[in-house]
């Protein structure tokens, strides 16, 4: 009789659901009576067509319900390791069901579902949405959201935007970048249209060159413009003029002297970007130039171009990297570049 029950069961099936029915051999048992091998599983359909279920052999469940929450066994109609959550059969791992109306009924007030799991709102790390109005309610009294987290801003305080860190560039002159002219003034106004496009209040631009004419710090390095304006920070930035002189008939430059004066000059938390090709002269300068950039709380990104000449096992490069965030354009690219900038600029205030 059980056997003749499975076969019905197998007829029936394939009419009503379509697709492959798996059946596990390993538990067939001799039945005495016919002396054939029988199986017996339970086969569960998953939203069953009305025939079946008008048939009173299948339970009924509300449109868009695999299972009922409310059963004593309620995960005994999803398939194995599935879960019954709010009538709906969750696989192992979920706790909502994103393909759902309001995926966000799910989970706890506050969540959101997020890949079949309930979980915050913000990405990981994060303490506010900077995005949404009013975004500063989520933190504490006193506090700005300022690039998903909770700041202290005390020079952004009674202002509807929050300050950003001023922005220092500091550029090498000398003829051999030259070639890397166009590198150079790319990435300036590609920088200076990304603050315009972001809207990102920075209350101070500085532009500092810096050559070599000789050992003198006050002949190399010259401060071309120190302004609130960030159209006139960008035009400044396109006209600086490449050339050498005597000074500068080795390869390396005066980078360190550049990034001295930017220093002395910048105002606290300030973000100083430094472009040159080569290797530097006056590394005796590391000590102090790593003082004030600490003491002033500033952020020293080094750009080296694209032609790039500074040899690999010259003494510049440790300097470098000591100094600050060592960027070779060659290997990161000009985009990944800006993205840093940009998220600096707008994940930190004054």
């Amino acid at each position: 009789m059980r056997c003749q029950l499975f076969g019905l069961v197998m007829c029936l099936v394939p009419a009503l659901v379509p697709g492959q029915l798996n059946i596990d051999l390993s538990r067939a048992e001799l039945d005495p009576s016919t002396g054939n091998f029988c199986v017996i599983q339970k086969v569960c359909v998953s939203n069953p067509p009305e025939a079946l279920t008008s048939s009173g052999c299948a339970p009924q469940y509300p449109p868009g319900c695999d299972c009922d929450s409310n059963a004593a066994n309620p995960n005994s109609a999803c398939s194995p390791g599935w879960q019954c959550t709010q009538c709906k059969c969750l696989p192992p791992g979920c706790n909502c069901d994103p393909q759902a109306a309001d995926p966000n009924s799910f989970c706890p007030a506050g969540e959101v579902c997020k890949d079949c799991v309930c979980g915050s709102r913000l990405p990981a790390g994060c303490d506010c949405d900077p995005d949404v109005p009013n975004a500063d309610a989520a933190c504490a009294a006193g506090l700005r959201c300022v690039g998903c987290k909770c700041q202290n801003c005390p020079a952004s305080k009674g202002r509807s935007e929050v300050i950003n860190p001023p922005l220092v560039f500091v550029i090498d002159t000398t003829k051999s970048v030259k070639p890397d002219k166009d590198s150079i003034f790319n990435l300036t106004m590609k920088v200076v249209n990304r603050i315009k496009k972001d809207n990102i209040n920075i209350p101070r631009y500085q532009l500092i060159s810096f050559n070599d004419l000789g050992p003198a710090i006050n002949q190399n390095v010259k401060l071309e413009i120190d302004t609130s304006n960030v159209n006139e920070f960008g035009r400044k930035a396109s006209s600086l003029v490449f050339d050498s002189y005597d000074g500068g008939r080795d390869s390396k430059e005066r980078l360190t002297q550049g990034l001295l004066v930017a220093l002395q000059n910048a105002s606290p938390k300030s973000l100083i970007v430094v472009f040159t090709d080569n290797g530097s002269k006056d590394l005796d300068l590391e000590r102090e130039i790593v003082r004030l950039r600490d003491s002033k709380e500033c952020e020293v990104f080094i750009v080296l171009t694209p032609a790039y000449e500074g040899k690999p096992k010259d003494k510049s490069l440790p300097t470098y990297y000591n100094m600050g965030k060592v960027f070779l354009i060659s290997e990161v690219g000009a985009d990944s570049f800006l993205q840093v900038v940009e998220a600096f600029e707008e994940g930190n205030c004054l």
